[in-house]
């Protein structure tokens, strides 16, 4: 089967290349239930630690009312304000769909509900620079197909250009959005302004060992050595060839090691990824800042030492 391509484009480089995921705030039913409230002095942090763009995940289809469908205006005055101080730091925003559980369930039923999800927000921020980035949809998965992911990425793509011709919008892949969803995903638009998005957490029993929500039972396990190491780098490999095949940037959107794994190995496996990322020149987005998966220590209020050089080695 032929590799999926597309018109040559002289394709920008992304607003981002070092980003930090506000996670497990936002996404979660109401912001403050697993743990954490974004606070503008956690933004600074990340600004002054040297990331240049945060992704801020929110779960929309819990803040919506009426036939319509409509945005909660206190949720849009929120992110407004996380917005406007992240940029006002330099920060360039991801902003994105999290967790719509009821589109994996039903995604033709639920399309015309994200179709609505973007037209507000698109209507909302028509007026942002273009360094506010749009994130169709994380994570597809169970009953969503990669012709569906397509139909979706078809549907959603023009609700936005007709308000933002320039704004980068970042389309989503099949399977949890990892390389196979990717290598899955049907050739894109002729737009110069598209981004796609993987999420690494493999070997997914290292990443996610102990860790409550991922029946990863086992512990103890660890990541390094030869054989982990040219994993690593074929798995990277793999992605290169897709961005060079469909002419387009290809995001490092999520990827991580859960707190709960010794911090030496968090660490090793982190940076060896963003390393790998950068040598294929993508940009990254690490998961996440203070949340199960962290790089910041809310008690001591402080980065964890080893994370941060992992991310961002040299930054002290």
């Amino acid at each position: 089967m032929p590799e999926p391509a597309r018109q040559s484009l002289d394709v920008e480089a992304p607003p981002l290349s070092r980003c930090m995921n506000l996670s497990n705030a936002l996404e979660a039913n109401y912001e403050g239930e697993w743990g954490y409230t974004i606070r503008f002095d956690h933004i600074d942090a990340i600004a002054d630690a040297g990331f240049d763009a945060v992704r801020v995940p929110v779960r929309w289809s819990a803040h919506l009312s009426g036939p319509d469908h409509r945005i909660d205006p206190a949720l849009l005055a929120r992110v407004d304000g996380i917005i406007a101080h992240a940029r006002s730091r330099g920060l360039a925003v991801i902003l994105d769909v999290h967790h719509f559980e009821a589109m994996m369930d039903d995604p033709l039923g639920q399309l015309p509900v994200l179709e609505t999800i973007w037209r507000q927000l698109a209507a909302h921020y028509a007026d942002q620079p273009d360094d506010l980035v749009f994130e169709i949809l994380n994570e597809p998965t169970d009953r969503v197909s990669a012709a569906q992911v397509d139909a979706i990425n078809a549907r959603i793509l023009p609700v936005i250009r007709a308000v933002s011709p320039q704004r980068w919008v970042i389309l989503t892949s099949a399977r949890w959005n990892n390389i196979d969803g990717l290598e899955q995903a049907a050739a894109l638009p002729p737009d110069p302004r598209v981004m796609m998005t993987v999420h690494y957490y493999a070997p997914f029993d290292f990443t996610h060992q102990g860790a409550p929500w991922s029946n990863r039972t086992e512990t103890g396990i660890s990541w390094g050595g030869p054989r982990d190491e040219l994993a690593l780098a074929q798995d990277f490999e793999a992605i290169a060839a897709q961005m060079s095949a469909r002419n387009v940037p290809v995001l490092l959107g999520e990827f991580g090691v859960y707190a709960g794994v010794p911090e030496h190995l968090r660490a090793r496996w982190v940076g060896a990824v963003r390393e790998a990322a950068e040598a294929q020149g993508m940009a990254w987005c690490h998961w996440g800042f203070a949340s199960s998966l962290r790089s910041y220590d809310l008690e001591a209020d402080a980065w964890i030492p080893a994370m941060r050089e992992a991310l961002l080695p040299g930054s002290d």
